[in-house]
């Protein structure tokens, strides 16, 4: 794989990192990877096995077409859940966000 392709790779994950709101030890740590690969993986300085892929798949809930090409993919509507959310205060709101996050990181086990 070229150099150009692993960069793009890992800016993907990176921006899906970045929208769950999570560290890379704490995406490296639900994907069971080390954070240190992990962070090779996002800089494009390592490639990753097909077993890592999967879990990163898994993990980040992301088609293994966008992870591997950047191919779009489409979003559910989360219209439902803004209408939960509305009378929420921000602490109320950053504890939903998290435990979705956490739920949605553990489903596929």
């Amino acid at each position: 794989m070229e150099k150009q392709q692993l960069k793009e790779i890992g800016q993907r994950l990176r921006l899906r990192r970045t929208e769950l709101g999570l560290t890379r030890e704490a995406l490296s740590e639900l994907a069971d990877i080390g954070a240190g690969y992990y962070g090779q993986l996002e800089v494009g300085t390592s490639q990753m096995s097909i077993d890592t892929l999967i879990k990163l798949h898994k993990s980040m809930h992301l088609p293994l077409e966008y992870i591997l090409f950047g191919t779009t993919y489409q979003k559910g509507n989360p219209d439902p859940f803004w209408e939960l959310l509305d009378n929420c205060t921000e602490r109320e709101i950053a504890l939903a966000k998290k435990i979705l996050v956490l739920y949605l990181m553990k489903i596929d086990d």
